[in-house]
């Protein structure tokens, strides 16, 4: 007679024994782990405050129906390095015998857990020439309960003091706070409470420490890991309820399920997909491709509809992405090479999705490999994020550009903004350029994203993928602060449209990272007269500050007849 399908409980450390055991493991429809620091700090709050932390599902099976199902399996993270880990994969037959479960749902709050108690948060810091490859790069962190949070009084809105934080083993020492795992040393809560009476824990820190101690230990009576569990012999239907469950979108993201229909029964679909992404992510100065991009992306390179959603996810077209993998994964390669090699990073990329006109036009059979080609990609990205074209209504844009590249021989045609001139999107938006464009974006764009792009088309000649290459101001920025140019003798509206202008285009200009350190706070004036010089400087003008309405017009003029020219106006 077979066993009901049946909620169940399990203590929190009993569920982390198992996965310490490797007989609590994933299956590959799983995301990757996804939560950042805060969470899991948020986690442990609603712990000691004792909510509920939402149930789980598992699949309880055992090692003979694992070995026929043949499921690609996975073990849970501990010390977790993010955008750089991912989980090790179980072999394809398991040697040892007794019950195994897997977590089919469940896996974010469980890792959260067993990287607070028995492991690590390792982190990026970013920033220009900070390497990847350079351990000071990365920052470690474990979670730390503050012992002085009900002893303080003041609130800070902005900044609200937590119980629950990760901190560095230095930070940890610059206050009065209580490492989470060490918890786990005692043997009962008896054993806890006599040690933090006898360290001088305050009051609010021993009960909620004490609770936490509790509920972790505790498998009835408010414990953490109530399960679903699953008694079926086949993955297949495991993985039927696991669909059916999520199919309200609620817990998981169209993409998420997506991602699980499309590995369904394709072994090596989960390593694939994550090793393509860490391989774009890393390249240059870094992005943040996402699994929701690769999902749309895949459905765009393949013709199918672009939007979200399962029923997008024919048979054919899930067979179709399968069967052209090599060919996705190389487009996909190359395209980030390309986006690197032109300067593009997360930093400066304002829409992924203006991305994947370029990877269909690689994946069609188009080649960017010449100075030319790079140029119209630079110009394309340019027009494309400069006018927002693929963030609102970006199926239309997608699609749009698709048809175009669809009823080419991209093998055979060049790559070119022109390609797209005769689109219309949603709200009469189109990819020409006119030069009322070119003027919003003189006026309007302040230093950041968008002025980057624009700036990468005015210095066509910088190798941005070589060298570290910051937006400088010509006239320093400090030198608009009140305190500095209240001795001008401006009228205080002036001081305002100056403090405005001082982060547009016509003010600013690429200088390499060491040279823009040292020109910092520099009066233009002086800083020339020292031997410099900068791009677009207009001649005859004079460069003292009290003169930057002329100094501003004039540039501008210089600016926008070079962008006229690239836009072929």
């Amino acid at each position: 007679m077979s066993i009901s399908n049946k909620y169940e409980d399990m203590s929190a450390l009993t569920a982390l024994k198992y996965a310490r055991e490797r007989s609590l493991m994933l299956p590959d429809i799983q995301r990757e782990y996804v939560w950042d620091i805060s969470e899991i700090e948020r986690l442990f709050e609603s712990i000691v405050d004792e909510y509920p932390v939402g149930s789980c599902i598992f699949w309880k099976t055992n090692r003979k129906t694992i070995n026929k199902e043949k499921p690609n399996l996975y073990y849970f993270l501990r010390d977790f390095k993010k955008e750089e880990m991912k989980n090790e994969k179980a072999p394809e037959v398991i040697n040892e015998e007794g019950d195994y479960y897997i977590v089919l749902d469940g896996q974010q709050r469980i890792t959260s857990m067993n990287i607070a108690l028995y492991g690590s948060y390792t982190y990026y810091k970013g920033g220009r020439g900070n390497s990847r490859s350079n351990p000071k790069s990365w920052i470690k962190k474990e979670l730390y309960y503050d012992l002085n949070f009900y002893n303080t009084k003041e609130e800070d809105d902005e900044k609200p003091n937590k119980r629950f934080i990760f901190l560095t083993e230095d930070e940890s020492k610059l206050g009065n706070f209580y490492k989470v795992k060490n918890l786990l040393a005692y043997d009962s809560d008896d054993d806890f409470v006599e040690f933090m009476i006898k360290e001088n824990f305050g009051k609010g820190a021993r009960k909620e420490l004490s609770t936490l101690y509790k509920r972790l230990h505790n498998s009835q009576e408010n414990g953490l890991i109530h399960y679903y569990c699953i008694f079926e012999n086949s993955y297949d239907k495991a993985l039927d309820i696991f669909v059916r469950v999520n199919s309200t979108g609620r817990k998981l993201s169209k993409s998420d399920l997506l991602f699980s229909t499309l590995i369904d029964g394709w072994k090596e679909g989960k390593d694939n997909i994550e090793d393509l992404l860490k391989t774009m992510n890393s390249k240059g100065d870094g992005f943040q491709f996402t699994r929701d991009y690769l999902m749309r992306l895949c459905l765009v390179l393949v013709d199918a509809n672009t939007n979200l959603k399962i029923n997008s996810l024919t048979k054919d077209t899930i067979q179709n992405i399968r069967n052209n993998w090599g060919l996705i994964n190389a487009s996909l390669d190359a395209m980030s090479t390309i986006l690197s090699d032109i300067g593009i990073c997360n930093e400066n990329l304002t829409s992924y999705n203006a991305t994947m006109p370029i990877a269909y036009y690689l994946f069609k059979g188009g080649k960017l490999s010449d100075s030319n080609s790079k140029k119209e990609v630079r110009k394309f990205l340019s027009v494309s994020l400069a006018k927002r074209l693929f963030g609102v209504a970006s199926n239309d844009a997608l699609n749009s550009t698709r048809n175009t590249l669809k009823n080419l021989d991209c093998k055979h045609k060049s790559f070119s903004l022109d390609l797209f001139s005769n689109i219309t999107l949603t709200g009469g938006r189109t990819f020409r350029v006119e030069e009322k464009d070119i003027d919003y974006w003189l006026d309007t764009y302040e230093k950041g994203q968008s002025t980057f792009i624009l700036l990468s088309l005015l210095y066509p000649n910088l190798k941005l993928s070589q060298v570290s290459f910051h937006q400088d101001h010509c006239h320093p920025y400090i030198g608009f602060e009140k305190k500095n140019i209240l001795q001008l003798g401006l009228p205080e509206e002036k001081i305002m449209e100056w403090q405005k202008k001082r982060n547009l285009l016509p003010n600013l200009q690429f200088l390499e990272g060491a040279e823009n350190e040292s020109k910092n706070k520099t009066p233009l004036k002086k800083w020339v007269d020292d031997g410099n010089d900068f791009c677009y400087h207009p001649e005859g003008i004079s460069l003292e500050l009290i003169d930057f309405d002329i100094f501003f017009e004039k540039r501008r003029d210089l600016i926008k007849k070079e962008l006229k020219k690239i836009f072929e106006i």
